[in-house]
């Protein structure tokens, strides 16, 4: 609940700033496995909370302009089914096939660390690769 509730407090927090607000969804990691992801995005900067059916996540990305479409982040993801973990922390890369600030189609994946839920012992990781496709509205 926690976790949940720091996302949920990372949107409300960036709404007393002057960027924009950008709803997607997809599939993977930043989105919670299958949900939305909501973003904060003010040039080329954007912190964002996903949740989904499986999980959720909070992360950032970064672009060299608004217009790039290459975008590099961090995120850190909890409760996913998909992905068998209890927390991931993952370096990722997006490619925005219209810019960062563009709205349309996004492919990218992550490469970090899970920490495993099921029939493991706590406290056990491993390295892992993730997926990430949505659309951004």
């Amino acid at each position: 609940m926690k976790k949940y509730l720091a996302a949920f407090s990372l949107i409300a927090a960036s709404h007393a700033f002057a960027g924009d607000f950008v709803p997607a969804a997809g599939f993977g990691s930043q989105y919670g496995d299958l949900g939305a992801k909501f973003m904060y995005r003010e040039g080329n900067m954007a912190a964002y909370a996903g949740v989904g059916v499986g999980g959720g996540a909070v992360g950032f990305h970064i672009a060299q302009s608004a217009g790039s479409q290459h975008v590099f982040g961090a995120q850190y993801a909890f409760s996913s089914d998909v992905f068998d973990s209890k927390d991931m922390i993952l370096a990722t890369y997006d490619y925005n096939f219209n810019g960062f600030s563009g709205r349309g189609w996004t492919l990218g994946g992550g490469l970090g660390v899970a920490d495993y839920d099921d029939g493991r012992r706590d406290g056990d990781t491993k390295t892992v690769a993730v997926l990430n496709v949505g659309y951004k509205f």
